[in-house]
């Protein structure tokens, strides 16, 4: 009789094991006190001060996003599972500076990048070529702007042309 109810308490705490691995929320402990709230969207001043500026001069005409992943404008085409995650991966961990995007149907028209001192690095210009080539197949026009040149008139001027051409 003993082994009996040995066997029966056995059999419910490996079927009770089972249960908690089968319906447990994460597979993976997570210590969440590793992560903090960031105090603010934007990384440097230059960033918010632009973001500012671009909102006085076009905030009426277009919505202006900040802080895009390319992965929200830019999409694989249609291959098997494995070309399409292994295309997204390219782009998932990068973001467009800001995204303006026409009022009516939010369909993006422009993307902005402001680049700093860290774009003289090597591995950020090989970033900024792979993703002004990506931009270039997909018909999405880019405008680098240099955070040592970030006059209004410059600014306006320059988005003017990539927005409607030369001459406008």
């Amino acid at each position: 009789m003993f082994y009996y109810i040995l066997g029966i308490i056995i059999i419910l705490a490996m079927v009770l094991k089972v249960f908690e691995t089968f319906f447990k929320k994460s597979k993976y402990k997570v210590d969440f006190s590793v992560f903090e709230r960031k105090p603010y969207l934007f990384d440097t001043n230059s960033e918010f001060n632009l973001y500012k500026v671009l909102l006085e001069l076009f905030g009426n005409e277009y919505f202006i996003f900040p802080q895009i992943n390319y992965s929200h404008l830019i999409q694989s085409k249609k291959a098997s599972y494995v070309e399409e995650r292994k295309n997204r991966s390219r782009i998932d961990r990068k973001s467009a500076d800001f995204v303006f995007c026409d009022k009516i149907n939010i369909i993006p028209r422009l993307i902005i990048e402001l680049d700093g001192s860290v774009h003289n690095f090597k591995s950020k210009q090989a970033r900024d070529e792979f993703i002004d080539e990506l931009t270039k197949i997909v018909d999405l026009p880019i405008l680098h702007l240099k955070t040592d040149n970030l006059n209004r008139e410059f600014i306006k001027n320059e988005i003017n042309i990539k927005l409607n051409g030369p001459g406008i």
